[in-house]
Formats: C-alpha cells, sequence, structure tokens
C-alpha cells in the first residue's frame, strides 16, 4: 500500500516525466556511488564518478527533450498528473489539472477562459483574508440579504392607571432609551479546588429615557404626577396601583402597524429621578432624562 501511495503522489505531484527523470537520475547516482567504492572511494574517484553522472543525466535528460515535443510533454505529464490524482481518489483535483492543462481548448473553444475563471474564484488570497473570491461573494451575499436592526428605529408605548394611555406623545419626544433588559446575580462557591457558579435572583431593571418636551411642560408634569402619586407631599406613600407606568419597547420599527415581529420588552416601572437642563449659552432644544426602575421582576405588563 506505501509504495501504491508513492507511485500516487509522485504522479500527482511531478507528472509522468518528472517521474520518469527522478528515476533516471535516482539510478545513475546508485551506479555512481557503486562506481566510486570500486575505484578506492577516494576524492578523484568521487569526483570522476561524479562529473560521469552529470553527463549521463544531461544525455537522458535530452533524449526525451529531443523525441517528446514540449505540447506532447505537457500532455504526457498532464496525463500522469490526473493518473496520480485519480490513484489517490482525489477526482476533483484531476478535472481541475485538465482544466488548467489547456488541452482542452483546442477541442472546445472558450474552455480556458473557463478554467482561469475557476482557477480565480477557487483560489484562496490574502487580499480577501485568506479566502477564495466565491467564499467571499457568499459572506457578502449571506450580509446583504441580512436586515440589520438599527438603533434609531424604535417604538416605545407607555400608559398607566394616573392617566392613561400618553404614547403618540412620548414616542414623538422620545430621542433615547437606555436600559439593561436582564440582569442576573450570583454567587461563586469553592468545591474543593474548583469553583461553581449558583445564581441568585434576578435583580431589576432601570430604564433611562431622554426626551425633548414642549412648551407647556408635558412631559415634566407627567413625571411629577406620578412621582406625587408614589410619594406625597405630606409624607406619605401611595400605592403601586396609583402610580406604576407600563412600559413596551419594540426594537428595528417605528409603528405598531409596520411590527413584523421585532424584539420586545415589557414591564412595570415607577418613576425614579428625572434630570432638567437649561443653558442660555446655547440655543437648542430643551431634553429631560427621566430615570424609571423596575416594580416587580415576576410581573410583566
Amino acid at each position: 500500500m506505501s509504495l501504491y501511495n508513492n507511485v500516487a503522489e509522485s504522479l500527482s505531484s511531478k507528472g509522468l516525466l518528472g517521474s520518469i527523470k527522478s528515476g533516471i537520475s535516482s539510478a545513475v547516482g546508485s551506479a555512481s556511488s557503486s562506481v566510486a567504492s570500486a575505484l578506492g572511494g577516494g576524492k578523484l574517484a568521487t569526483a570522476v564518478t561524479k562529473y560521469g553522472a552529470n553527463m549521463a543525466n544531461t544525455a537522458a535528460q535530452n533524449m526525451i527533450n529531443k523525441h517528446i515535443s514540449p505540447q506532447m510533454a505537457k500532455m504526457i505529464n498532464t496525463g500522469g498528473g490526473m493518473l496520480g490524482d485519480v490513484l489517490s481518489g482525489d477526482f476533483e483535483g484531476a478535472a481541475v489539472r485538465l482544466l488548467d492543462s489547456g488541452l482542452l481548448s483546442k477541442y472546445f473553444p472558450g474552455m480556458g477562459g473557463i478554467a482561469s475563471q475557476a482557477a480565480y474564484w477557487g483560489t484562496p488570497t490574502p487580499l480577501m483574508g485568506g479566502i477564495s473570491p466565491s467564499e467571499a461573494k457568499r459572506i457578502h451575499d449571506e450580509s446583504r440579504a441580512t436586515e440589520f436592526a438599527r438603533k434609531n428605529l424604535f417604538l416605545i408605548e407607555i400608559d398607566s392607571p394616573l392617566q392613561g394611555d400618553v404614547s403618540s406623545r412620548f414616542n414623538l419626544f422620545v430621542t433615547d432609551v437606555e436600559y439593561t433588559p436582564m440582569i442576573l446575580s450570583g454567587d461563586k462557591r469553592k468545591l474543593g479546588a474548583a469553583y461553581t457558579d449558583s445564581v441568585n435572583s434576578s435583580d431589576p431593571i432601570e430604564l433611562r429615557i431622554t426626551t425633548m418636551d414642549d412648551k407647556s411642560g408635558f412631559i415634566k408634569r407627567w413625571f411629577m404626577a406620578h412621582a406625587g402619586a408614589a410619594v406625597a407631599r405630606d409624607g406619605t406613600i401611595g400605592p403601586p396601583a396609583s402610580y406604576a407606568v407600563g412600559v413596551k419597547i419594540v426594537h428595528a420599527f417605528v409603528t405598531s402597524g409596520s411590527n413584523q415581529g421585532g424584539y420586545e420588552d415589557v414591564g412595570l416601572f415607577r418613576p425614579a429621578n428625572i434630570d432638567v437642563s437649561l443653558s442660555r449659552r446655547e440655543d437648542g432644544l430643551e431634553e429631560v432624562q427621566m430615570t424609571f426602575t423596575q416594580l416587580d421582576t415576576f410581573m410583566r405588563k
């Protein structure tokens, strides 16, 4: 089996003529070693036999080149290489070798161009990160076919028992939304020389909404009304049902009608704090940043 594999590898890598020339060189080298030993093995004997071996190699290769034309040599080498590929089970490699040889162009005009294109599209190149142009095209097509979610496209819906549904006003005024959809806390417990993770709880999240406001102060008045329902001026605390705020955020879509199964987060929150920044050094729209904290992690809107 080893001889079989060696023959296949030699034919595939060197071609038939290359294998023959390699065999001649090997045979001449072995004979030269024997002659040098017979002459005593000295430097003179080695030099004489080496000179004779070079002459023998040159004569053999000249004889091959004299009787075999370059076109015939190319055909022989291609056939030998294909034979080596077939012997080793690489049928695809044999087909590519035949296309690359250009021998089919004589019988099928344009086949050489097809072979060149096939070689180009199937050859990895450093310019494309070490992958072939065909693989780069596949990645590009997959990227173009993916509809990525855009961060400036989102829908926010807000309602509460205190002031009802104000989604249209908020969705018009909101400029930024920041929150962490899930927070899991836990401890690492030591077991011998190893550690294991132990999850303790799902922590409440904070929701930060930055909005513009109109001249009447609708957003600020809305927030202060819910804050007053939570903590009255006389120090009493109201029930959650009076100040709970239901929030729904849909990613990648801006209206309910256009929503095609976008990712969404829903929860019940209470007002935590509000930040207002005013400045006479710039002529810009007023922005209000409101922070909400989740009421119960086990309840949805």
